[in-house]
C-alpha cells in the first residue's frame, strides 16, 4: 500500500471516531435479551482494535481498508434500518497490553456494539476476558493460535488456527521431500503455536526438526546467529512462523551469507510487503493463502472489481479481503439480529457467509476452517502451485 494511501485510511478513520464521538441523544435496543447496547439516532457503531502504529502496521491499514469498503457499501444501499454504519478505530500496536486497553474502552461504550480485532494472535488472546465478561462479540480477522479456541464464547475469528495453517505448511514441506526442518517463530503466542503444531506434523511423519529459533518482533534486526545455526544444523529447509518484516530480513541475510535452502510459511507471508522487504531473497518462498487473485470465483473476482473501482485499479492483497469479510459478517449480524450485544453473538454463532475468503461457517467455538492454497515466489510474485 503506498504511502499516500495509508494516510487516506488514517484520516477515514479520525473522521470516523469523531463522528461516533458526536453522535448525540441515544436510543436503546434488547432484541436479543442481552446487555442493552446504545446508539446515536442515526448512526450504528462497530469497534476496530488493529495496529496502526508498530512492526504490523501497514498489515492492520489494509485490514481497516477492507472493512471500510464494507461499511461504505452498506452505507451506500441506506445503511442499517436507515442508520449510517460507522467505525471506531483504535490502534492496539500489536502489543497485548494496549490491546486489553482498547478491549476496556470499547466494552465500555455501549454505542459500540461489536468489535473487529485484533490481529495478532497475543492481542486477541488478552483483549478476550474482557470481551466475553462484557458481553460483546469480538472477530479477528488474522489471529491463527490454538489458544483463541477456547477464548470464549463471544471471540470468533476468520483464519484458520495454526492447527490446520501450520500443520498444513510442514506436510506440504514433507510432500516435497525434505526431512531435516528448522523452525524460526515469533516469541509470542502466534510463533508458539506454529512451533507446536508443525512439530507435530514433522514428528508424525518420521521427520527431524534440527534447529529451532524464536524471534523477537519489532526488535531483532541481525540474524546472523541464526543463521549460522541454521547452517550448523543439516536443516534442508526452513519452515517460518514470523511476520513479513523480520521474514524479509532473516533471507536477505541468508542470501548475503550465501545460505541457499526452501522456505515454508503460512499465510502470514501471503502479502507484497514481504515481497518488498526481502526483494530478490523472498524468492523461493512457498506460502499459503485462502485468497489470491488469480482465483477466477464469482465471489473473488466481484470483490477485486469493487476494490479497483474504488482504490485506482490497485490490487487487494489477503488482508483487505479479512477486513472485508469481517465487516460484512459483523453488518449481516446487526441486520438480523439489531444492535442488543448478545444477539449479535447468537445470530453469528449459526450463521453462515460465503465470503471472499471462503466459507465463513463457525463452529462450536467460533473457529473455521477454509480450504487453503500453495503459492511460492517467483520472480517478485506469487504464482499458484498446482496440487
Amino acid at each position: 500500500m503506498k504511502l499516500k494511501k495509508m494516510l487516506n485510511v488514517l484520516l477515514v478513520s479520525a473522521v470516523l471516531v469523531s463522528m461516533t464521538a458526536c453522535g448525540g441523544e441515544a436510543e436503546s435496543s434488547s432484541d436479543g435479551g442481552g446487555k442493552e447496547s446504545k446508539n446515536s439516532g442515526d448512526t450504528i457503531t462497530i469497534g476496530a482494535s488493529l495496529p496502526m502504529t508498530g512492526s504490523v502496521a501497514l498489515n492492520g491499514e489494509m485490514i481497516l481498508e477492507g472493512i471500510q469498503m464494507a461499511v461504505d457499501e452498506c452505507n451506500e444501499a441506506g445503511g442499517i434500518d436507515g442508520k449510517e454504519v460507522v467505525i471506531d478505530a483504535q490502534d492496539d500496536q500489536a502489543e497485548p497490553n494496549q490491546a486489553a486497553s482498547v478491549a476496556n474502552m470499547m466494552s465500555a461504550d455501549e454505542n459500540i456494539v461489536a468489535i473487529i480485532g485484533s490481529l495478532k494472535s497475543s492481542c486477541t488472546l488478552a483483549a478476550a476476558p474482557i470481551y466475553e465478561e462484557a458481553g460483546v462479540v469480538a472477530l479477528s480477522p488474522d489471529s491463527s493460535s490454538p489458544e483463541v479456541t477456547n477464548a470464549g464464547e463471544y471471540i470468533f475469528r476468520i483464519k484458520n488456527s495454526d492447527v490446520v495453517l501450520a500443520q498444513t505448511m510442514a506436510k506440504g514441506a514433507i510432500s516435497d521431500g525434505h526431512t531435516k526442518f528448522a523452525i524460526l517463530y515469533e516469541n509470542n503466542d502466534y510463533g508458539a503455536g506454529v512451533l507446536e503444531q508443525s512439530q507435530i506434523a514433522i514428528e508424525e511423519a518420521g521427520c527431524e526438526i534440527v534447529c529451532t529459533e524464536s524471534i523477537l518482533t519489532g526488535e531483532q534486526t541481525d540474524f546472523s546467529s541464526i543463521i549460522s545455526k541454521i547452517r550448523e544444523s543439516g536443516a534442508d529447509a526452513i519452515l517460518m512462523g514470523v511476520d513479513y518484516n523480520e521474514s524479509g530480513l532473516v533471507m536477505k541475510q541468508m542470501k548475503d551469507a550465501g545460505l541457499d535452502l526452501p522456505r515454508y510459511a503460512t499465510d502470514g507471508l501471503f502479502t507484497d510487503a514481504f515481497i518488498e522487504v526481502g526483494g530478490e531473497a523472498a524468492d523461493g518462498t512457498t506460502v499459503l493463502t485462502s485468497f489470491i487473485t488469480t482465483d477466477q470465483s464469482e465471489t473473488v473476482q466481484n470483490f477485486i472489481k469493487k476494490y479497483q473501482e474504488k482504490y485506482d485499479g490497485e490490487m487487494p492483497s489477503i488482508f483487505q479481503a479479512e477486513g472485508y469479510d469481517c465487516g460484512k459478517i459483523v453488518i449481516e449480524a446487526i441486520e438480523n439480529a439489531g444492535t442488543d450485544r448478545k444477539a449479535i453473538r447468537d445470530y453469528m454463532a449459526t450463521m453462515s457467509y460465503q465470503g471472499v475468503t471462503g466459507d465463513c461457517t463457525f463452529d462450536e467455538n467460533g473457529d473455521v476452517n477454509i480450504p487453503l492454497k500453495r503459492c511460492i515466489v517467483e520472480d517478485g510474485e506469487f504464482v499458484l502451485l498446482e496440487e
